[in-house]
Formats: structure tokens, C-alpha cells, sequence
């Protein structure tokens, strides 16, 4: 995968109504992104991976208002998981559960389904 990959991912989806790039590196080895999408009914999406030979870092942090809704991420932070370090934060930073590790075509969807949910209330 690469930092284009995940870029040309939420320029096609549907849910997403502006794409900012904060961070775009690509370098021999490694390649690093930080971008912002905002998304439909006010929801927003930061994104930030990381990936070289050997490593992947991630995390697709969900909010509404500034308040977070889901972050998928592999911070190291709960290692008595099944699916250490991957992990999904639920309404808080300690409401946590395990995840299997998510790319950016993974959470698309579910973000998109929690979006229609929220449309329909």
C-alpha cells in the first residue's frame, strides 16, 4: 500500500466532502501521511499512517463536533489484547476493544454505515 493508495480511497468515496493533505513523505524505505477529511453531516476523519520495510503505523480517528466517535489504531498502549497492538476506541479513550489491524479500506465502509445510522435518527 501506499500513501496514494489511502488518498485515492477517500477522493472516490462518497462520504467524503473535502480532502485536506497535512503531511504527504514518500522516500526510499518509508512513507508517511497525515490528511483530514471531512466527511458528510459533519463528521470528520483524520488519518495518519506510517509504513516502511518491516513496520506499519496507524490510525483513522472518527469524530463529530470534536468529539470522538471510533479510532481504529496500533499504539501500543494495550498489550493483554488478543489483537495487540491493534485495537478499536469506542465513545472514549478507554473504552477499547479488540480489532483485527484495519487499512483504510476496511473502516470506509463502517464509517459510512455509522454515518447513515446518524442520518436516519
Amino acid at each position: 500500500m501506499k500513501a496514494q493508495d489511502i488518498l485515492d480511497a477517500l477522493s472516490s468515496s462518497d462520504i467524503v466532502q473535502k480532502l485536506d493533505v497535512i503531511i504527504q513523505v514518500e522516500e526510499p524505505g518509508k512513507q508517511a501521511l497525515r490528511a483530514r477529511a471531512s466527511l458528510k453531516n459533519d463528521f470528520t476523519l483524520h488519518v495518519t499512517e506510517a509504513f516502511g520495510k518491516g513496520f506499519r503505523s496507524y490510525s483513522y480517528h472518527l469524530q463529530k463536533n470534536e468529539k470522538l466517535v471510533q479510532r481504529w489504531d496500533n499504539a501500543p498502549h494495550w498489550p493483554q489484547m488478543k489483537t495487540f497492538p491493534h485495537h478499536l476506541h469506542l465513545t472514549g479513550e478507554r473504552d477499547v476493544q479488540e480489532c483485527s489491524e484495519v487499512f483504510i479500506k476496511d473502516v470506509l465502509p463502517e464509517i459510512e454505515a455509522i454515518i447513515k445510522s446518524e442520518g436516519g435518527r
